[in-house]
Protein backbone atom coordinates (compact mmCIF):
# COMPACT_ATOMS: atom_id res chain seq x y z
CA UNK A 1 0.00 0.00 0.00
CA UNK A 2 0.52 3.78 -0.76
CA UNK A 3 0.31 6.79 1.59
CA UNK A 4 -2.45 8.72 -0.79
CA UNK A 5 -0.34 12.04 -0.15
CA UNK A 6 3.37 11.31 0.66
CA UNK A 7 3.60 7.94 -1.75
CA UNK A 8 5.69 5.83 0.94
CA UNK A 9 4.68 2.43 1.94
CA UNK A 10 2.10 2.54 4.43
CA UNK A 11 1.49 -1.17 4.50
CA UNK A 12 2.30 -0.88 8.35
CA UNK A 13 0.32 2.13 9.16
CA UNK A 14 -1.96 1.83 12.13
CA UNK A 15 -4.27 5.00 12.10
CA UNK A 16 -7.63 4.96 10.57
CA UNK A 17 -8.13 8.26 8.59
CA UNK A 18 -11.25 10.79 9.66
CA UNK A 19 -12.00 12.69 6.31
CA UNK A 20 -12.94 15.47 8.70
CA UNK A 21 -11.76 15.34 11.92
CA UNK A 22 -13.59 14.14 14.53
CA UNK A 23 -13.81 17.35 16.59
CA UNK A 24 -16.07 18.83 14.07
CA UNK A 25 -18.53 15.13 14.89
CA UNK A 26 -17.24 12.78 12.01
CA UNK A 27 -16.99 9.47 13.63
CA UNK A 28 -18.02 7.75 10.30
CA UNK A 29 -16.75 9.02 7.18
CA UNK A 30 -13.05 7.49 7.23
CA UNK A 31 -9.93 5.72 5.52
CA UNK A 32 -8.89 2.39 6.37
CA UNK A 33 -5.32 1.80 7.45
CA UNK A 34 -2.37 2.62 5.32
CA UNK A 35 -4.51 4.93 2.79
CA UNK A 36 -3.08 7.87 4.90
CA UNK A 37 0.28 7.01 6.61
CA UNK A 38 1.00 7.27 10.21
CA UNK A 39 3.16 10.23 9.23
CA UNK A 40 1.04 12.20 7.28
CA UNK A 41 -1.99 11.70 9.92
CA UNK A 42 0.14 13.17 12.90
CA UNK A 43 1.24 15.71 10.41
CA UNK A 44 -2.03 17.16 9.55
CA UNK A 45 -3.52 16.50 13.19
CA UNK A 46 -0.60 19.19 14.45
CA UNK A 47 0.20 21.72 11.58
CA UNK A 48 -3.46 21.87 10.17
CA UNK A 49 -5.87 20.92 12.19
CA UNK A 50 -5.12 21.66 15.62
CA UNK A 51 -4.24 25.25 14.58
CA UNK A 52 -7.38 25.66 12.41
CA UNK A 53 -9.84 23.95 14.94
CA UNK A 54 -8.55 26.01 18.25
CA UNK A 55 -9.52 29.09 16.64
CA UNK A 56 -12.30 31.10 18.00
CA UNK A 57 -14.38 30.65 15.02
CA UNK A 58 -14.65 26.47 14.86
CA UNK A 59 -14.40 26.70 18.74
CA UNK A 60 -16.89 28.96 19.16
CA UNK A 61 -19.37 26.90 16.46
CA UNK A 62 -18.48 23.44 18.51
CA UNK A 63 -19.81 25.54 21.57
CA UNK A 64 -22.95 26.34 20.18
CA UNK A 65 -23.55 22.81 18.48
CA UNK A 66 -22.89 20.54 21.77
CA UNK A 67 -19.64 19.33 19.36
CA UNK A 68 -17.18 17.15 21.90
CA UNK A 69 -13.58 16.36 21.17
CA UNK A 70 -12.40 12.99 21.43
CA UNK A 71 -12.34 13.27 24.96
CA UNK A 72 -15.53 14.31 25.13
CA UNK A 73 -15.28 17.72 26.08
CA UNK A 74 -17.44 20.64 24.82
CA UNK A 75 -15.33 23.47 23.99
CA UNK A 76 -15.89 26.69 26.55
CA UNK A 77 -17.70 30.04 25.64
CA UNK A 78 -16.89 33.22 27.15
CA UNK A 79 -19.58 35.83 27.95
CA UNK A 80 -21.10 38.14 29.86
CA UNK A 81 -23.45 38.71 32.71
CA UNK A 82 -25.21 41.53 32.16
CA UNK A 83 -26.61 42.06 35.99
CA UNK A 84 -23.24 41.50 37.63
CA UNK A 85 -21.00 42.95 34.63
CA UNK A 86 -19.15 40.28 35.29
CA UNK A 87 -16.94 38.72 31.91
CA UNK A 88 -17.55 34.90 32.28
CA UNK A 89 -16.81 31.18 31.12
CA UNK A 90 -19.45 29.80 30.19
CA UNK A 91 -19.34 25.83 30.17
CA UNK A 92 -22.33 23.26 28.38
CA UNK A 93 -22.84 19.71 30.52
CA UNK A 94 -26.04 17.52 30.15
CA UNK A 95 -27.37 19.22 32.82
CA UNK A 96 -26.92 22.33 31.06
CA UNK A 97 -24.69 25.63 31.16
CA UNK A 98 -22.72 26.61 34.30
CA UNK A 99 -21.03 29.99 34.67
CA UNK A 100 -18.09 31.40 36.07
CA UNK A 101 -15.96 34.45 36.36
CA UNK A 102 -13.03 34.78 34.95
CA UNK A 103 -11.19 36.80 37.31
CA UNK A 104 -11.46 35.79 40.97
CA UNK A 105 -11.76 40.03 41.84
CA UNK A 106 -15.53 39.44 40.53
CA UNK A 107 -16.29 36.29 42.27
CA UNK A 108 -18.32 38.28 44.92
CA UNK A 109 -19.61 41.03 42.95
CA UNK A 110 -20.85 37.90 40.75
CA UNK A 111 -22.45 35.67 44.04
CA UNK A 112 -24.34 38.77 45.20
CA UNK A 113 -25.94 39.46 41.94
CA UNK A 114 -26.84 35.77 41.82
CA UNK A 115 -28.34 36.04 44.99
CA UNK A 116 -30.30 38.96 44.97
CA UNK A 117 -31.89 38.60 41.12
CA UNK A 118 -34.37 35.85 40.12
CA UNK A 119 -33.70 36.08 36.90
CA UNK A 120 -30.54 37.92 34.93
CA UNK A 121 -29.45 38.07 30.96
CA UNK A 122 -25.91 36.13 29.22
CA UNK A 123 -24.54 37.95 26.71
CA UNK A 124 -22.99 35.28 24.40
CA UNK A 125 -20.58 35.99 20.86
CA UNK A 126 -21.94 34.22 17.20
CA UNK A 127 -18.66 34.19 16.83
CA UNK A 128 -15.94 36.06 14.33
CA UNK A 129 -16.08 35.42 10.53
CA UNK A 130 -13.86 32.41 9.43
CA UNK A 131 -10.52 33.83 11.06
CA UNK A 132 -6.55 32.35 10.90
CA UNK A 133 -4.33 32.24 7.56
CA UNK A 134 -6.03 31.54 4.55
CA UNK A 135 -3.89 29.67 3.08
CA UNK A 136 -4.47 26.90 6.04
CA UNK A 137 -7.71 26.90 5.70
CA UNK A 138 -7.50 26.18 1.78
CA UNK A 139 -4.62 23.21 2.65
CA UNK A 140 -7.43 22.13 5.08
CA UNK A 141 -10.03 21.58 2.44
CA UNK A 142 -7.65 19.98 -0.12
CA UNK A 143 -6.86 17.51 2.51
CA UNK A 144 -10.27 16.58 3.06
CA UNK A 145 -10.84 16.60 -0.77
CA UNK A 146 -8.06 14.35 -1.52
CA UNK A 147 -9.47 11.96 1.48
CA UNK A 148 -12.91 12.16 0.20
CA UNK A 149 -12.17 11.29 -3.21
CA UNK A 150 -10.49 8.27 -2.38
CA UNK A 151 -13.59 7.46 -0.52
CA UNK A 152 -15.71 7.82 -3.34
CA UNK A 153 -13.17 4.83 -5.07
CA UNK A 154 -13.26 2.61 -2.24
CA UNK A 155 -15.29 0.11 -3.75
CA UNK A 156 -13.03 -0.20 -7.15
CA UNK A 157 -9.85 -2.19 -7.24
CA UNK A 158 -6.78 -0.55 -7.06
CA UNK A 159 -8.63 2.44 -5.90
CA UNK A 160 -5.27 3.46 -3.53
CA UNK A 161 -3.13 3.19 -6.71
CA UNK A 162 -5.46 5.31 -9.03
CA UNK A 163 -4.98 8.18 -6.25
CA UNK A 164 -1.46 7.87 -5.88
CA UNK A 165 -1.18 8.02 -10.08
CA UNK A 166 -3.23 10.67 -10.37
CA UNK A 167 -0.84 13.63 -11.91
CA UNK A 168 -3.63 15.59 -12.20
CA UNK A 169 -3.50 15.45 -7.99
CA UNK A 170 -0.07 16.33 -7.95
CA UNK A 171 -0.20 20.09 -7.29
CA UNK A 172 -2.79 20.08 -5.29
CA UNK A 173 -0.87 16.87 -2.83
CA UNK A 174 1.93 18.79 -2.73
CA UNK A 175 0.64 22.34 -1.24
CA UNK A 176 -1.31 19.99 1.25
CA UNK A 177 1.05 17.66 2.35
CA UNK A 178 4.25 20.02 1.91
CA UNK A 179 2.89 23.41 1.45
CA UNK A 180 4.77 24.14 -1.73
CA UNK A 181 3.24 26.88 -4.43
CA UNK A 182 3.83 30.65 -4.29
CA UNK A 183 0.31 32.00 -4.00
CA UNK A 184 -2.71 30.26 -1.42
CA UNK A 185 -5.08 27.58 -3.22
CA UNK A 186 -8.12 29.41 -3.99
CA UNK A 187 -11.51 28.41 -2.65
CA UNK A 188 -15.45 29.60 -2.63
CA UNK A 189 -17.47 30.03 0.54
CA UNK A 190 -20.57 30.86 1.39
CA UNK A 191 -24.07 30.57 3.91
CA UNK A 192 -26.21 27.84 2.11
CA UNK A 193 -28.12 27.43 5.43
CA UNK A 194 -28.04 28.40 9.05
CA UNK A 195 -25.99 26.03 11.64
CA UNK A 196 -29.53 24.70 13.40
CA UNK A 197 -31.64 24.11 10.83
CA UNK A 198 -33.69 21.16 10.94
CA UNK A 199 -34.19 19.16 7.83
CA UNK A 200 -37.91 17.38 7.41
CA UNK A 201 -38.09 14.37 5.41
CA UNK A 202 -41.81 12.72 6.09
CA UNK A 203 -41.47 11.49 8.95
CA UNK A 204 -37.51 12.77 10.49
CA UNK A 205 -36.09 15.74 11.16
CA UNK A 206 -32.55 16.24 11.16
CA UNK A 207 -29.51 18.32 11.14
CA UNK A 208 -26.80 18.27 9.30
CA UNK A 209 -23.08 18.88 10.73
CA UNK A 210 -21.26 18.14 7.33
CA UNK A 211 -21.78 17.03 4.21
CA UNK A 212 -19.42 16.85 0.78
CA UNK A 213 -19.86 16.03 -2.90
CA UNK A 214 -18.05 16.46 -6.54
CA UNK A 215 -19.14 18.63 -9.15
CA UNK A 216 -17.62 17.85 -12.51
CA UNK A 217 -18.05 21.22 -14.88
CA UNK A 218 -18.33 20.90 -19.14
CA UNK A 219 -14.92 22.30 -18.87
CA UNK A 220 -13.96 19.09 -17.53
CA UNK A 221 -13.05 20.62 -13.87
CA UNK A 222 -13.78 18.81 -10.72
CA UNK A 223 -14.65 20.71 -7.45
CA UNK A 224 -14.93 19.42 -4.20
CA UNK A 225 -18.13 20.88 -2.44
CA UNK A 226 -18.01 20.79 1.70
CA UNK A 227 -20.88 22.51 4.03
CA UNK A 228 -19.52 22.44 7.83
CA UNK A 229 -22.97 23.48 9.97
CA UNK A 230 -24.30 25.55 6.80
CA UNK A 231 -21.55 27.20 5.40
CA UNK A 232 -20.28 25.83 1.70
CA UNK A 233 -16.59 25.44 0.87
CA UNK A 234 -15.59 24.91 -2.94
CA UNK A 235 -11.95 23.77 -4.34
CA UNK A 236 -10.70 23.19 -7.44
CA UNK A 237 -8.99 19.76 -7.47
CA UNK A 238 -7.15 20.32 -10.03
CA UNK A 239 -6.11 24.39 -10.11
CA UNK A 240 -5.56 26.83 -7.84
CA UNK A 241 -7.72 28.89 -9.37
CA UNK A 242 -11.52 28.80 -9.03
CA UNK A 243 -13.02 31.59 -11.68
CA UNK A 244 -14.72 29.26 -13.66
CA UNK A 245 -17.00 28.14 -10.33
CA UNK A 246 -17.94 31.59 -9.86
CA UNK A 247 -19.36 32.11 -12.70
CA UNK A 248 -21.51 29.20 -12.07
CA UNK A 249 -22.34 30.42 -8.70
CA UNK A 250 -23.26 33.90 -10.53
CA UNK A 251 -25.42 32.17 -13.01
CA UNK A 252 -27.40 29.59 -10.55
CA UNK A 253 -28.00 32.63 -8.33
Amino acid sequence: MQCIFCKVDSSSSRAIEHIIPESLGNIEHTLPRGAVCDVCNNYFARKIEKPLLDGSYFQLSRFRNSVANKKGRIPTAKGVHLQSKTIVEVCKSDEGLSLFPMHEKDNDRFARSILKNKTGSLILPIGPKQEGEKRLMSRFIGKIAIEALAQRLLPTEGWQEEIVNKEELDELRDYVRWNKGKFDWQFHTRKIYNEDFVFKEIDNEYEILHEYTFLYTAERELYFVMAIWGIEYVINMGDPEIDSYKLISIQVA
